[in-house]
């Protein structure tokens, strides 16, 4: 029995002289390890751990949207919670702090701060006096980094908020994260303020603004919350009737209650279990290899093998050196793996365009890298260790003879090589076919045409959140429309409630009803959007009029109202677009009077892979409420000039000095970016796939070149009597298709079967599309041939004489 440290140096000698061998085998774990950790990382950040707030797991979400202050009011008297957390966002304008800053304000309740383990890094946080008469304001740790470069004094100033003055009494630390479920950007606030029970839109039961997070009682389930919340709901309905019944009388919806852990991972829970799964079948594939090799070198050293049990060494001696020296490779190829995650994880979270919750608190830590070390040993001992025992195990006698014939290979371990091929092939056709599906979806939202133009279009979002009536909200925009319009180079200027693009991914923004009537005639379970703009709308954006026309500047305060159609709702309403022009109807609960001026083609407004809305177009002048935003486009000549966003910017502030203009982006790059998760899907998904074909095509041609090294005896004596090399390649060949096929055959049903893990991510394609399966087995036959290819000539190149002398 050799000591631990014989058999360390022994393996260290023996892979040192196996230099190939041991480099690829590290590298293949190397990979897998690298692939699954990086994905491990994020999933057990987002997914497994609790979120880092007291009692966490008592924590809920009230879901089904936002919620009035009628419903707050009737929460607070729930026995089943022990406290709640209101939250109502909104932005807001930072001015008076060097250039105007856009930022996200909050207005939380008493008991929001503790319920999440608030602390402050400077002043204090609220207290009983400030929920009063709220005019003091805690600042994020970031907003007092970027705007106040950290400077403690801050404490006690008074700043500007939407021309307001707030006193600001302290700063959160830096740890602080708020729930990223109650905050539709993510990331929380930059500027917390005391809930202001006095707001006049808290006592409307139509008004659902605030974001709502409890702490369940001590003892209490979140079944108990839910039964006590459809009791709230029933109250609800008893007293307000037309905001929580339908026509039927039955309520409209119910208000369940979710963990807010589980809804904070739940936008990517799906998507990183899919990633999870892929990059473990890409581990599979490399440890298959793997095992390959080891068996393949296991099997060249039969005769090793017995001379040292000739010379004495016990079966328990050998299993020792076997252990140490996969050992070894795991080791190896765990620290190459850790190494591969790192860069893997920063490059992934860089990339990744869909944010990832809690993605600033992500990175390797002692977990995982136990978990890194622990996958590259576990795959190393199952698909090396056991692979050399079994070659170890045969009768070894012949060995000793040290003629080619006894050393080759029985009948099982060639089964077993080619098992091991078939299994990479199949799971490789499974990556190649979901990367060729992403692909394919991607491509085919690509070849989507938006409905409007997009080249030389630049649009402005802003805020123009001091303004108190619609009537002020127009005069200032139509200030900043001029403004632009006078820039050199632009052409046309426009402004509208909302632009396409901007909101790709969130929310329908932001006037919708569901009430329409024309001729009598009531149109029920249609959702439409509408949409205020100027009467350069349609031309700045290259929005074709399919009928009719647009309403001029001096028509905008007409009655009744002049409004444009979208191509969809003239359709469904009037059958065609030209029957829609000079057409009346009742638009909303007012029922509101319109006249349809004209019909514009259909928009993708929220994305390429969106189907078109169902537009109202109405002059901006008939805008019913003071909203904070506003965005501006203009179409220009050529290519912008040098600095043409701080031109925009400067235009924008000519008009109203005090306007944060946080982004100036071209219609092109909105294109882009909400096309980015599908693209970024393609390309990752795109990456396992041609790794793991990679992988199928080497393990592929390292078995045929083995066994074309076996079998150089048989080889050269059919070669002596006359076989052709063609034959002799053909022969080869086939072999190689044989396995191929088989491993596409499985490959082919599990791709088929786990097609429904993948469907939500595809667009107008199905997961078991024949096209695309069908091209990735013609991928996989022609690396098959390739790989084959080589050992076949290797084959056909034999000297009959010269093996024939070996023997």
């Amino acid at each position: 029995m050799s000591p631990w440290s014989t058999n360390l140096r022994l393996a260290l000698r023996t892979l040192r002289k196996a230099p190939a061998f041991t480099l690829t085998v590290v590298i293949l774990l190397g990979l897998g390890v690298g692939a699954v950790t990086t994905i491990f990382t994020v999933v057990d950040h987002v997914v497994l751990r609790p979120l880092p707030y007291p009692e966490a797991g008592r924590l809920f979400m009230v879901e089904n949207g936002s919620h009035s202050g009628p419903m707050l009011r009737e929460f607070q008297e729930m026995r089943s919670v022990e406290a709640w957390g209101f939250v109502l966002p909104e932005t807001a304008n930072l001015v008076g702090e060097g250039d105007p800053l856009r930022i996200q304000k909050a207005e939380v309740s008493r008991d929001f701060f503790s319920l999440f383990g608030a602390r402050p890094a400077a002043g204090r946080l609220f207290v009983e006096e400030d929920f009063g008469a709220p005019s003091v304001a805690v600042l994020s740790h970031g907003l007092w980094e970027r705007a106040f470069g950290s400077d403690p004094e801050v404490v006690g100033r008074t700043i500007r908020l939407n021309d307001a003055p707030v006193t600001v009494v302290g700063v959160l630390s830096r740890g602080f994260l708020a729930p990223e479920a109650m905050f539709h950007g993510g990331g929380g606030a930059d500027v917390w303020l005391p809930f202001d029970w006095r707001r006049e839109a808290l006592g409307n039961a139509g008004y659902h603004a605030v974001d709502v997070v409890g702490r369940s009682a001590p003892g209490a389930t979140l079944a108990d919350v839910d039964a006590e919340l459809d009791r709230v709901l029933e109250r609800l309905a008893q007293r307000f009737p037309d905001h929580f019944l339908d026509p039927d009388g039955h309520l409209v919806a119910r208000i369940p209650p979710a963990g807010l852990q589980e809804i904070t991972a739940r936008p990517v829970r799906a998507g990183l279990g899919l990633l999870l799964g892929s990059v473990a079948l890409l581990l599979l594939v490399a440890s298959l290899n793997v095992a390959n090799l080891v068996l393949a070198r296991g099997l060249g050293r039969i005769r090793e093998m017995a001379v040292r049990r000739a010379l004495g060494a016990g079966t328990s001696s050998l299993v020792k050196q076997l252990l140490v020296e996969n050992l070894l490779l795991g080791v190896g190829g765990a620290l190459l793996g850790l190494g591969l995650a790192s860069l893997g994880l920063r490059t992934f979270l860089a990339l990744n365009p869909t944010g990832i919750p809690r993605g600033t608190d992500i990175g390797l830590d002692a977990r995982i890298l136990a978990f890194g070390a622990g996958v590259s040993l576990a795959t190393v001992l199952v698909f090396g260790l056991i692979p050399a025992l079994r070659s170890m195990g045969r009768d070894l006698t012949e060995g000793l003879k040290g003629v080619s014939r006894a050393a080759t290979a029985g009948r099982g371990a060639s089964r077993t090589r080619s098992g091991l091929v078939v299994a990479e092939v199949a799971l490789s056709l499974v990556l190649v076919a979901s990367a060729g599906l992403l692909l394919r979806s991607f491509l085919l939202v690509q070849d989507r045409d938006p409905g409007f133009r997009t080249e030389g279009i630049w649009t402005v979002p802003l805020t123009p959140s001091w303004i108190t009536s619609a009537a002020e909200y127009v005069e200032a925009m139509d200030r900043v429309e001029a403004s632009l319009a006078a820039i050199p180079g632009v052409t046309l200027a426009t402004y509208s409630l909302t632009l396409p693009f901007e909101m790709t991914g969130r929310g329908r923004c932001c006037w919708m009803t569901r009430s329409l009537a024309e001729d009598g005639r009531r149109h029920d379970g249609l959702r439409l959007l509408l949409q205020p703009a100027t009467e350069s709308y349609f031309e700045t954006l290259g929005v074709s009029l399919l009928a009719g026309r647009g309403w001029t500047s001096s028509e905008g305060l007409l009655d009744p109202w002049p409004v444009v159609l979208s191509e969809r709702l003239a359709v469904e309403v009037f059958g065609s677009a030209q029957d829609a022009v000079s057409r009346r109807m009742e638009v909303g609960d007012a029922r509101t009077v319109v006249e349809v001026m004209g019909v514009a083609a259909d928009t993708r407004h929220f994305g390429l892979d969106e189907d078109p809305p169902l537009f109202i177009y109405l002059p901006m002048e008939r805008l019913p409420f003071d909203i904070p935003m506003a965005h501006m486009a203009v179409q220009i000549r050529g290519d912008p000039p040098a600095g043409w966003a701080g031109t925009l910017r400067q235009a924008v502030w000519t008009a109203v000095p005090d306007m944060p203009v946080p982004t100036v982006r071209s219609m092109e790059d909105w294109v882009d970016i909400s096309t980015a998760g599908r693209r970024f899907d393609s390309v990752l998904f795109g990456s396992f796939g041609g790794l793991a074909l990679l992988l199928a095509a080497a393990g592929l041609y390292g078995t045929l070149l083995f066994s074309v090294g076996e079998r150089r005896r048989e080889l050269g004596i059919r070669m002596a009597l006359g076989a052709a090399q063609g034959r002799v390649q053909r022969q080869v060949v086939t072999q190689g298709l044989i396995l191929a096929a088989l491993g596409c055959g499985f490959g082919m049903a599990a791709a088929w079967a786990g097609g429904r893990f993948l469907q939500s991510r595809l667009y107008e394609v199905q997961a078991t599309d024949p096209p695309t399966l069908v091209g990735a087995v013609a991928v996989l036959l022609g690396s098959a041939i390739l790989a084959s290819w080589l050992p076949a000539r290797r084959a056909a190149r034999l000297d009959p004489m010269e093996v024939l002398r070996e023997e």
